[in-house]
């Protein structure tokens, strides 16, 4: 789908294809410099573009769960992942979130467009509940989840340990359908 953004721009937001995935790696590795809300360090992802090539096949062959990318200015800037908390009937109620931009395309709506694909995904799907952790530090992304309805239910201390030998609590949120 093809959205208007804040600043007049457009964003594309659609399921990636295979010939993406170097920008993908682009992405979540430029984004693991621009921030300590992600859950890795700077340098960590170690994936190959043909390791990236098969998970995009996997998760394209995969009823429960899926992906998207947003395009703007005929680049990857940002992915989700949306997917079922757990494959058995107790708990196909239940759906988990997950959301990365690049700090420069941050603030334009990006992140609510990619948001509102992933809701309508549950919705098809019959679920009830969505699911996400993030940073209790994170205000950015704290402002967005509660314009969607999420509310925090829950606090992790101590969830990530930075190299510097701080921490970072986590906030569980969850926004019913």
């Amino acid at each position: 789908m093809i959205y208007a953004l804040k600043n007049g721009k457009t964003v594309h937001v659609r399921g990636p294809r295979i010939e993406d995935a170097a920008q993908i790696i682009h992405v979540i590795a430029t984004a693991d410099t621009e921030t300590r809300f992600l859950a890795r360090n700077p340098g960590e992802l170690a994936v190959t573009v043909e390791q990236e090539q098969n998970m995009i096949a996997r998760v394209l062959n995969d009823p429960d769960r899926t992906w998207f990318v947003a395009e703007c200015d005929g680049q990857i800037v940002g992915q989700c992942a949306v997917g079922f908390v757990r494959g058995l009937a107790r708990w196909r109620h239940r759906a988990e979130v997950a959301f990365v931009v690049l700090d420069r395309y941050c603030g334009m709506g990006i992140g609510g467009k990619m948001m509102q694909e992933c809701l309508g995904w549950c919705r098809e799907r019959g679920v009830m509940q969505v699911e996400l952790e993030v940073v209790t530090d994170n205000q950015r992304a704290l402002a967005m989840y509660r314009g969607f309805g999420f509310e925090v239910v829950g606090t992790q201390p101590r969830a990530m340990r930075y190299d510097d030998g701080t921490f970072a609590d986590e906030y569980k949120m969850v926004k019913v359908l």
